[in-house]
């Protein structure tokens, strides 16, 4: 799920939209049947037995909004509350405004009584808020429709004067979409990219990165952070309030990380 830059997220969905396009549509049948095959065995409560397919159908490459979800309701289930929400939190880059997931993602937080934690000023928090109900896939296509548009206003100007009466307004308002869909974007890739969730009960969270260091805060189970370095089996983590330090890898699943 890693993304490195928005450029490079630009050009790769602009190029490769039409093959994915064609390759899920293309998908095994085996896969569908995998995932009927787990569903049956969340009904039957067989948890570990439903967590094991979907993570064969990750590991093979298949990414849903429904897959992640499910995934976390069979984590729930099994009281480890911090891989349901690890798995909320990727199924909300799939089906943002899903309701079902929404609930199930807001009383898994009331349960390990979670406030949900934002990140950045509360200019670019309102920022994210605009666009919250769009996708990855679909914010960056909107800022890729916005950005042909806005150039063909300025194509337009060059050999069409009766554009010019609407050009000033019809460009800025452009821009501002432009500008806003494009820090909505960049902060979803970092939240994908540098976001964690504690998936152990209890983290403890050091000045220094070994294992005899000072503890400075605990870190409870299901807590979201932002990874922000990393020094062999260790990452430093920023906490919503701006706290920084260091915490075993163990403790935390990268929300880009491999499946768990």
């Amino acid at each position: 799920m890693k993304i490195k830059s928005l450029t490079s997220l630009l050009v790769l969905f602009i190029v490769l939209s039409f093959h994915s396009v064609f390759a899920q549509e293309a998908a095994p049948n085996a896969q569908g049947s995998l995932f009927y095959q787990a569903n049956a065995y969340y009904r039957e409560g067989k948890y570990n037995v439903a967590i094991k397919d979907y993570k064969k159908l990750i590991d093979s490459g298949l990414e849903s909004g429904n897959l992640y979800y499910n995934l976390g309701n069979s984590y729930f289930k099994q009281g480890q509350l911090g891989l349901a929400l690890l798995n909320y939190e990727r199924a909300k880059f799939f089906i943002p405004q899903d309701s079902d997931l929404r609930s199930n993602f807001e009383y898994t937080l009331h349960t390990l009584n979670l406030e949900p934690q934002s990140f950045g000023s509360r200019a670019q928090r309102l920022v994210y808020k605009l666009f919250e109900a769009m996708t990855l896939d679909f914010l960056t296509v909107f800022l890729s429709i916005v950005y042909v548009i806005l150039i063909l206003f300025f194509i337009l100007n060059l050999f069409s004067s009766g554009i010019k009466k609407v050009f000033g307004v019809a460009v800025s308002i452009l821009l501002t979409l432009f500008i806003l869909s494009a820090v909505a974007l960049d902060g979803r890739i970092n939240y994908l990219n540098k976001s964690a969730i504690v998936v152990s009960k209890e983290a403890d969270v050091k000045f220094e990165p070994f294992a005899g260091a000072t503890t400075y805060f605990k870190l409870n189970e299901g807590s979201r952070v932002e990874v922000t370095d990393k020094a062999e089996s260790w990452y430093k983590l920023k906490r919503f309030d701006g706290k920084t330090g260091w915490v075993d890898k163990g403790a935390l699943v990268l929300i880009s990380g491999n499946p768990r």
